[in-house]
């Protein structure tokens, strides 16, 4: 477990629910199209503002007249983009405002959970062994050699954790296998250390305050009976979700939950059993991959890989077993999502600064069929592609082209 405390007794209770750990600076304005100034900003606890539609060029670098095309090409498809921190289009603004249940996105929020409660924490680790904090019973089919950071990529189960030695890669779907002790884990955590999380005693409260409540998630409830499917949620909501990790973790300046935290949840945890799979979230991968509903995108989106190998936190591997087929990577931006059966989806574009939010996308492909449908709006008032969606498309595919990168990783995220 770790080894030292962020979270000091006298500090943590007089910690509001929404003060953590303040940023060191604010992020700068970043270049939009045609040199258009787009401050960096998220809701905070407010309400979506969205912005007019007489703004969106200027405002979101995306052509409004495109996007009606959009909508006109998935009329059954509630969506929402979010840009620049900004609520800058919506497709059936009635059912991106209305609770359903998520599904499988239940799967990384909660992920999202264990990363601000370790956070918050002084013992909670993903690298810490399970048997620190389950019994053998209640770890049921655990690996007894199995970490935390197993079980949120959902390998723990292996009779052989060892590398080349996992097997295929099998999905906890109700979370009976594996996941749901991370539910145990996280009230453990908040339990031993009660000064860290004034207000609270379980999971359950402590993502009603430390996450719904800041993050103005006002449509959102989750019974903490399961962290596999049992969320309930709006689409614009979920969107805030995915404002969170493409923030890195901050939200309005403040640190919610580590950075490296979010890098794993967004980069393969083990590819020699998936490629296509981090901490309870999915990503784009070109072979090796396995996910639970949707298939990769081989044509406008970018690969997610780690820039070293073997990598954090304690992975053997030494190769990236085909999850891309490039090695001249210019920038780190692999297209990452949260996955729900019935074709719900939440795709973080860090390249693009870009959160598409998608509901009851019956193909189950809604990271790429919103994608693909909204895209010309994007490369219409691209600064460099500007109507070349073939040339926008090569680019930013290999990560080489990333116009609007507002929160590159660190040199210290990927460690």
């Amino acid at each position: 477990m770790r080894k030292h405390l962020r979270w000091p007794g006298a500090v943590a209770v007089a910690l509001s629910a929404a003060v953590l750990v303040p940023l060191t600076g604010a992020a700068a304005p970043t270049p939009g199209p045609a040199g258009t100034a787009i401050a960096a900003a998220d809701p905070g606890s407010a309400p979506w503002a969205q912005v007019p539609r007489d703004q969106v060029a200027a405002q979101c670098g995306l052509d409004p007249v495109l996007l009606d095309r959009a909508n006109a090409a998935l009329p059954s498809i509630p969506f929402t983009i979010v840009r620049y921190g900004k609520l800058c289009w919506v497709n059936r603004p009635a059912d991106t405002t209305s609770t359903y249940h998520v599904a499988s996105v239940t799967k990384t929020f909660a992920a999202t959970l264990f990363g601000m409660i370790s956070q918050r924490s002084s013992t909670l680790e993903d690298t810490d062994p399970v048997r620190e904090w389950l019994s053998g019973w209640e770890a049921g089919l655990i690996n007894p050699q199995a970490t935390l950071a197993h079980v949120l990529a959902m390998t723990s189960a292996k009779l052989n954790l060892a590398t080349d030695r996992k097997g295929a890669w099998i999905y906890d779907a109700l979370g009976l296998v594996e996941i749901d002790r991370l539910i145990t884990v996280m009230n453990r955590a908040i339990q031993r250390e009660p000064a860290a999380f004034p207000g609270v005693t379980n999971v359950q409260q402590f993502a009603q305050r430390y996450l719904f409540d800041v993050l103005g998630m006002r449509d959102s409830n989750w019974g903490g009976s399961s962290i596999a499917y049992s969320l309930n949620s709006t689409t614009q909501d979920l969107s805030r979700l995915g404002l969170l990790l493409m923030q890195k973790g901050t939200w309005q300046g403040t640190r919610l939950l580590e950075e490296k935290f979010v890098y794993r949840m967004t980069h393969p945890a083990f590819e020699d059993t998936n490629t296509g799979y981090g901490y309870l979230t999915q990503m784009n991968a070109y072979q090796g991959w396995t996910y639970s509903s949707g298939t990769n995108d081989t044509a406008c989106s970018p690969y997610s890989t780690w820039p070293r190998h073997p990598h954090a936190p304690f992975d053997a591997t030494t190769h990236n077993y085909n999850g891309t087929p490039y090695t001249d990577e210019r920038h780190d931006i692999g297209l990452a999502w949260a996955a729900g059966v019935g074709g719900q989806r939440v795709s973080l574009h860090r390249g693009l600064d870009l959160v598409i939010t998608v509901r009851d996308d019956s193909t189950n492909e809604g990271h790429k069929r919103v994608w693909n449908a909204m895209r010309p709006a994007l490369v219409a008032l691209d600064p460099r592609y500007a109507g070349d969606e073939a040339g926008f498309c090569a680019a930013y595919q290999r990560s080489q082209y990333a116009p609007t990168l507002r929160f590159p990783w660190s040199a210290n995220a990927s460690r």
